[in-house]
């Protein structure tokens, strides 16, 4: 029986937020892209004796996927915590059906990565993050004159990401 891990609390791991986010969208337009092209592969000759029906895909396509699935995760390992529900890894012995054609499992982790985006507007920033926008919100004191400084200091604290 499969157990599910606990969920971890979604957080941006670097504080270079606007990097994240949009490398993540750079990662999302490219398993959109590679999924328009699954969608036209023509079957590839296989041994049906010795291969399984994912070989049809062709064995280029099949590195390919595992490329840019690995590419992918190595990104969100390294800059997002919480994406154990991204790509079967929510369970303590993950698995990926590798044997499907590539046509039935694309469609899935772009619908993940459709989640994650989504999902990422509410994740936890870190210090680091908050401490660049105070410097910012420093920056904009300063450069305001004195009657303006009470201002520009509560438009920040109402909403301190209109300074990123």
């Amino acid at each position: 029986m499969s157990r599910r891990k606990k969920p971890e609390r979604l957080a941006i791991l670097n504080a270079n937020t606007a990097w994240v986010t949009s490398e993540l969208a750079k990662l999302h337009s490219e398993w959109k892209e590679w999924e328009t092209f699954v969608a036209t592969i023509e079957d590839h000759p296989y041994d049906r004796n010795t291969h399984s029906e994912c070989f049809a895909d062709g064995e280029h396509n099949l590195r390919k996927h595992a490329v840019l699935r690995t590419k992918t995760l190595v990104f969100l390992d390294n800059n997002i915590q919480g994406h154990n529900f991204m790509l079967s890894n929510e369970y303590e012995e993950p698995w990926e059906d590798i044997t499907s054609r590539l046509r039935n499992r694309v469609p899935h982790q772009v619908h993940q990565l459709d989640i994650l985006l989504a999902s990422l507007q509410y994740a936890i920033v870190p210090d680091g993050f908050w401490k660049e926008q105070g410097k910012k919100m420093m920056d904009s004191l300063a450069k305001s004159a004195p009657e303006k400084a009470a201002d520009v200091a509560a438009s920040w604290l109402r909403n301190p990401l209109s300074f990123t």
